[in-house]
């Protein structure tokens, strides 16, 4: 019985996967947030490597999340 393990208490994140190309690799980065709260960078998914993640830090907007994904994977092809 799963009935106890989705309670009201725990809110689900939204999700948002964005796909991008930095330095030369496909990446998908998996966004989240809560409602009302900032989004942060649960995983960046990049072709041939192991997944990046970043989950302290935050970003008031998508975009700003979405941008930091993609200066991840852009610093690791240096």
């Amino acid at each position: 019985d799963m009935g106890d393990v989705m309670d009201d208490e725990t809110p689900e994140p939204i999700e948002e996967y964005v796909p991008g190309m930095a330095g030369g690799k496909n990446y998908m980065a998996r966004l989240c947030h809560f409602e009302n709260s900032p989004w942060f960078i649960d995983a960046i998914h990049i072709e041939g490597l192991p997944p990046l993640g970043n989950p302290d830090k935050t970003w008031p907007t998508r975009d700003e999340a979405a941008a930091a994904a993609e200066a991840m994977v852009a610093a690791l092809s240096h």
